[in-house]
């Protein structure tokens, strides 16, 4: 009886699971290229607000399939094209059947995104400022690091290793980051020093990166004060491709005599080779690469080698899995500080050409997607991420810089779709960090744990307007009887209204913090002929965001123009600045002790002069940052920032198969720094940055049936001399021929 019982229990749900299946439809079509016909593969369709999603294959064909019968919104993406929402209804049993077509669009002016609310949507449907940059804007502009990417988002400047947002960040060496940086969803801010490694980042591997404007905490956790930076990488092609980047060139001489130190141009180069397929159920996607250059200044060369691999895993329709493993080695000089003004090309005296800087970066990680139903659905993510660093022939006995860090990051993320009207998205993260090994960390292998929850939701009370409300509480704890941070509340909210497909609104308050990392708490590190004290007593940096802001479309020349503006005001307290040597203390310490507001302006436009003759885009952020405590300008921020781009597009055979492009940054002079002439001479000296870049973009496939781009790139074109830290000349002009081949 028990087993006829189950017999029968099993066979209703058999049915009922066939029942499932044949009432469940599905979508396919083919996706061409609007002025070619031209059949696209690669190309993402994803169900707004759903877990569904497919992938065009190499005859621009997709199919998802086991959709519940409702009425979709389907996003179609693909970098170097615009994205196209497309209305449609999928009916009990039915197959859908639509085809598309997209246009090519060197500008970027709208994306679909997936780092505002950890989900995909369309970058007009997120209450706060987002800025991405393609693979194709990468590539134009021969970006090796994700840090010289960063350098042309409007409002983003960086000072050699702080990434900062609207000012969020100023400078101050062997510190914490204060924007959150993640590659697929996966932290890389390092265990130790909670900061970011750039060369890991797997750059030749980038679909696109993706910037949120604004303390992040309330979905990212410690290190979102000022904002986030996604970098997201290519999944594995439907058919075997093979690619290959390579770049050569040099630095040209300065034009002081008292700054030559060579009478030969210093050289770089490199080359990144990567083969993707996908087999069956399974895509694999790697990639090795090697840079260095002589250095534009005296011993300051450096070299460079990555690796990275990516697995994608369909376990099934609804079930898919990613690994991916980045590796990193880098070799460089080891000084920092000018000798002097004067002599800013050389060493400070006394400095050993032969001690050398070693760094090692390995990251490992997975995640796991499963779709439960059509309204609920989660991803499990685990990496790991391990860094080495040390000093080779080091001359003098306490000025060596080492760590072997590690950080492991879990986290579970939940998306519960109640209705149409009603969606949220929550989850718990855990964080642990140690320092393995370190001559200067007196601890033994300290520990740092944060645990958290997030929940966030997101209502429609009417069809052109969006709600959104969360929050994350965060639990921070170091070993060594330090007192952690305790709950930490980050808030979030926001709003978005559409008032129609040319004009959206948008508004948003958040928080953020960073917690203090374990390299401030305990180590005693040395730069150059300064010393920095550890401090066990700092708290966490807190920081409060408020944007309000929108986008319009227009029509100008007869050409889509598109206008992007935002006022913020961003509140920081506890912020943790130097406390500079004095006679009763020798050494620098970062305390907190600065309570700073910074309001602004941000503006940009994007658009095409008559015929497409130019493309133009430029933007300006204008703020105010204020130390509130001393009631002057906040130190190491400008108050400018004004960015442009020109796109001349020459008709040589084929529409667009060459292009002449330039960029023009824009950075006013820090009105504040530390003065730290006790230890680097000419420590003050500052300008304003003016840098124009400029190439020739030569698509050879179109003039010549040749799979291949090549790029002639000037940076810093003008030869312009400036500094972006302390007494440390920034890049001076370099010109590189690339070529870029896929076959």
């Amino acid at each position: 009886m028990h087993l006829i019982r189950h017999s029968t229990t099993i066979a209703v749900l058999l049915c009922a699971m066939t029942a499932f299946a044949v009432a469940n439809g599905a979508i396919k079509g083919v996706i061409t290229d609007t002025e070619t016909g031209a059949r696209l593969s690669g190309v993402s369709v994803r169900l707004e607000g759903r877990a569904y999603g497919a992938y065009s294959n190499r005859d621009g064909a997709f199919l998802i399939k086991n959709i519940p019968a409702d009425s979709y919104t389907l996003l179609v993406s693909l970098v170097g094209y615009e994205i196209k929402k497309l209305s449609v209804t999928v009916r009990d049993g039915d197959t859908t059947a639509v085809s598309i077509s997209i246009r090519t669009q060197i500008l970027r002016t709208n994306d679909v995104v997936v780092s505002a609310g950890k989900r995909a949507q369309a970058a007009q449907d997120v209450p706060v400022s987002i800025t991405t940059v393609d693979a194709q804007g990468l590539q134009q502009r021969n970006i090796t690091r994700v840090d010289d990417a960063l350098r042309y988002i409007p409002g983003v400047y960086v000072a050699r290793d702080q990434v900062n947002i609207r000012g969020s960040s100023g400078f101050s060496l062997g510190f914490g980051s204060r924007v959150s940086m993640f590659l697929d969803g996966f932290s890389m801010l390092s265990a130790d020093g909670g900061d970011v490694k750039f060369d890991v980042i797997p750059m030749f591997n980038v679909e696109r990166i993706e910037v949120v404007k604004g303390a992040g905490s309330a979905l990212y956790g410690t290190g979102a004060l000022g904002g986030v930076v996604n970098v997201i990488t290519a999944q594995p092609s439907e058919s075997p491709e093979f690619r290959f980047r390579g770049f050569a060139g040099a630095y040209t001489l300065p034009r002081y005599e008292e700054w030559k130190w060579r009478s030969t141009p210093p050289l770089l180069g490199g080359a990144d080779v990567g083969y993707s397929q996908k087999i069956g159920n399974v895509g694999v996607l790697a990639a090795v690469g090697w840079k260095g250059n002589d250095g534009y200044v005296d011993y300051f060369d450096n070299w460079q080698m990555n690796a990275f691999a990516k697995v994608n895993v369909e376990i099934s329709q609804r079930a898919s899995m990613n690994v991916i493993f980045s590796h990193a080695y880098d070799n460089r000089t080891n000084w920092t500080f000018w000798r002097s003004l004067r002599e800013a090309t050389r060493a400070p005296l006394g400095t050993n050409p032969a001690e050398r800087f070693i760094s090692i970066k390995t990251m490992l990680a997975a995640d796991y997607r499963d779709v439960f139903n059509e309204k609920f659905f989660f991803t499990a993510r685990l990496g790991a991420y391990r860094t080495d660093f040390t000093t080779l022939n080091q001359a003098t006995a306490g000025t060596q810089i080492a760590s072997v860090a590690n950080a492991v990051n879990g986290e579970v993320q939940f998306t519960s779709i109640v209705d149409s009207t009603l969606l949220f998205t929550y989850g718990i993260n855990g964080i642990f960090n140690m320092i393995e090994r370190s001559p200067i960390v007196a601890a033994n292998a300290p520990t740092q744990v944060i645990g958290a929850a997030y929940v966030q939701g997101e209502y429609k009370p009417l069809n052109n307007l969006t709600l959104t409300l969360g929050s994350r509480f965060d639990m921070e704890q170091t070993s060594g009887g330090v007192a952690g941070s305790g709950v930490i509340i980050s808030p979030k909210a926001g709003a978005t209204w559409v008032l129609s497909e040319q004009i959206q609104l948008r508004g948003s308050i958040g928080a953020g913090f960073r917690a203090p990392t374990l390299t401030e708490r305990f180590a005693a590190l040395r730069f150059g002929s300064f010393t920095v004290a550890p401090n066990q007593d700092m708290r966490a940096e807190r920081s409060w965001s408020f944007e309000v802001g929108g986008k319009q479309a227009f029509s100008l020349f007869g050409q889509d123009w598109t206008m992007d503006g935002a006022v913020f005001n961003n509140e920081f307290t506890d912020l943790v600045e130097p406390r500079l040597p004095s006679a009763t203390n020798p050494q620098i310490q970062f305390i907190n002790i600065t309570r700073a507001r910074i309001t602004g302006v941000e503006i940009g436009i994007t658009g095409w002069l008559p015929e497409r003759i130019v493309g133009f885009e430029t933007s300006l952020t204008q703020m105010s940052p204020i130390d509130l405590g001393l009631n002057q300008v906040l130190k190491y921020r400008s108050t400018t920032l004004w960015y442009s781009r020109l796109i001349v597009p020459l008709n040589i055979v084929a529409s667009g198969a060459v292009q002449i492009q330039a960029d023009y940054r824009f950075q006013s002079r820090f009105d504040e720094i530390d003065d730290l002439s006790i230890a680097i001479r000419d420590a003050t000296a500052r300008v304003p940055i003016h840098i124009v870049d400029a190439r020739i973009v030569a698509n050879m496939l179109q003039l010549a049936g040749l799979p291949a781009i090549l790029t002639l790139n000037v940076r810093n074109l003008l030869d312009y001399y400036y500094t972006e830290i302390i007494g440390n000349l920034a890049p001076t002009r370099h010109i590189t021929l690339q070529v870029d081949m896929k076959f």
